[in-house]
């Protein structure tokens, strides 16, 4: 722990690392950065509770609110408060607590509204990483509503319209490779990246029958994956 107080020129502080190495420094100077970052950002924007106990709340709320739902959403809401509090258990665990028993006294704390934890954290941070978790569930719910949507048959798609498309996602490795060979090849083509398009992925749902990538539309022949000969082939014809 590293505090720092009584400074006499609050605008120019000094911080000496000293590790077992260069590598060491590098790593010990990056958490230092974020550490004052985070704490310029608690003084701009405010802090809440720390030690798990924030998320918790934030679990309690989505739980009350999923009473007036319905269907799988109430089901994702569960599972997404329930992700909250493992997420507080595991920090609980860390400071030599029973996960458990941490969480449990947190929810009657929260509930009888008689925090006394004395843990600060960044706001700013908390928010951030709740934000994060929300809009990857999201994402999920609005991939799982266009799996329902149509019905995963596998078939050959006549009359694509001429021309390749290659559906690629975000950090796919074989996506990079296909695309690389179609240019070693000379082959002009279309990409469209499924990730974050809900509207691309059931048309590519619709012609693959599965949601892997890559998926290849040369002349209405459907490749699913990086297959050197399928590709060839399907380029001859």
């Amino acid at each position: 722990m590293l505090r720092i107080e009584n400074v006499k020129n609050g605008n120019v502080v000094t911080i000496h690392i000293r590790g077992f190495g260069e590598r060491s420094n590098e790593i010990m100077e990056k958490y230092i950065r974020k550490g004052v970052k985070a704490a310029i950002d608690t003084l701009k924007e405010g802090a809440v509770y720390g030690g798990g106990i924030a998320k918790v709340a934030v679990a309690e709320k989505i739980r009350k609110e999923a009473l007036h739902g319905n269907g799988k959403y109430v089901l994702a809401m569960e599972e997404f408060a329930k992700a909250l509090e493992d997420a507080a258990k595991v920090i609980s665990r860390n400071m030599g607590m029973d996960g458990e028993m941490a969480v449990s006294e947190m929810r009657k704390k929260i509930r009888s509204g008689e925090i006394d934890e004395g843990l600060l954290r960044s706001y700013p941070l908390e928010k951030s990483e709740i934000e994060r978790a929300a809009e990857t569930a999201i994402m999920m719910l609005r991939i799982s509503d266009v799996l329902s949507a149509k019905p995963l048959v596998k078939r050959r798609v006549s009359g694509g319209g001429g021309g390749v498309i290659i559906y690629t996602s975000t950090g796919c490795p074989y996506c990079r490779k296909a695309k690389a060979y179609l240019r070693s090849k000379g082959v002009a083509f279309k990409e469209i990246n499924v990730s974050q398009n809900p509207a691309a992925l059931q048309e590519m749902i619709r012609k693959s029958g599965q949601t892997g990538t890559p998926v290849i539309d040369i002349n209405g022949r459907i490749i699913v994956g990086f297959d050197v000969a399928r590709i060839d082939a399907a380029l001859k014809k």
